[in-house]
């Protein structure tokens, strides 16, 4: 007599999670996650519904499925990237750089160049414009 044959099963290994925002944040050098950390505070005052993810390999916020900001950081500053044509950021004081049709950026060297009132603003010109 001739014993069955168990077979077993096989199951697909679990994906691992993509990195996060938070991951992103903890690999940065302390000075750079405060101000990165700061200026996710403003990102969620100014646009609360926006989504976290990573792109790119840094963190931006989406509102139904639009880019609104990134942050990312660089060697001498971190960046947040307001993703808007440069005719709805008012910037009087010229402190947003870039070119390109659709978005521009603020370098933020040190706590003193995060204009609050400016980036609450531009947040909700970019958050507009989705």
């Amino acid at each position: 007599m001739v014993a069955a044959k168990q077979t077993t099963k096989k199951t697909a290994p679990k994906k691992a999670a993509g990195p996060s925002v938070e991951g992103y944040f903890a690999q940065q050098p302390a000075d750079k996650r405060a101000l990165l950390e700061k200026l996710r505070a403003l990102v969620v005052k100014g646009v609360p519904d926006a989504k976290s993810t990573i792109k790119w390999g840094v963190p931006f916020f989406q509102r139904d499925g639009k880019n609104v900001c990134a942050l990312a950081a660089f060697k001498d500053h971190v960046g947040i990237n307001f993703f808007a044509p440069p005719e709805v950021l008012v910037d009087p004081g010229k402190k947003l750089e870039g070119s390109g049709k659709g978005n521009r950026m603020l370098k933020v060297r040190t706590p003193d160049d995060i204009d609050s009132a400016s980036i609450l603003r531009w947040l909700k010109a970019a958050a507009a414009n989705t």
